[in-house]
C-alpha cells in the first residue's frame, strides 16, 4: 500500500507543478484572462485532493493517540495503564495474564 500513496503523491505533485506553470503562463502570455481558466480548475482539483489526504491523516493521527492514550495499541498507556504491558517487551501478553512480580 506504501507503494500506492508514493506513487499518488508523485502524480499529484508533477499536476501541481504542472497546473502552476501553466496558469502562470496563461496569464503572462497576454493572451485572454478566460485562457487560464483550466489550468485553475486543475490547481483546485488538486489542492481539494491534498485536503483530503490532510484530513484523512489528521483523523488517523488522532485515531493513534486515542489508541496510546488508553493503552490499547498495546503499549504502556499513558491515562489508563494497560495491565498485560511488560516493559522492555515487543508483544503484549494475552488479557487476563498474571504479570510476575518480584518485589
Amino acid at each position: 500500500m506504501p507503494k500506492i500513496f508514493r506513487a499518488g503523491a508523485l502524480l499529484l505533485t508533477v499536476a501541481v507543478l504542472t497546473c502552476l506553470i501553466g496558469f502562470v503562463h496563461a496569464r503572462v502570455s497576454g493572451g485572454p484572462a478566460e485562457s487560464a481558466r483550466p489550468w485553475m480548475y486543475g490547481l483546485l482539483g488538486c489542492f481539494s485532493l491534498m485536503a483530503l489526504a490532510a484530513v484523512y491523516m489528521a483523523l488517523v493521527g488522532a485515531y493513534h493517540t486515542i489508541l496510546a492514550l488508553f493503552g490499547w495499541d498495546g503499549g504502556p498507556g499513558i491515562l489508563r495503564k494497560n495491565r498485560s504491558y511488560v516493559p522492555g517487551s515487543d508483544e503484549p501478553l494475552a488479557d487476563g495474564t498474571p504479570l510476575d512480580r518480584k518485589d
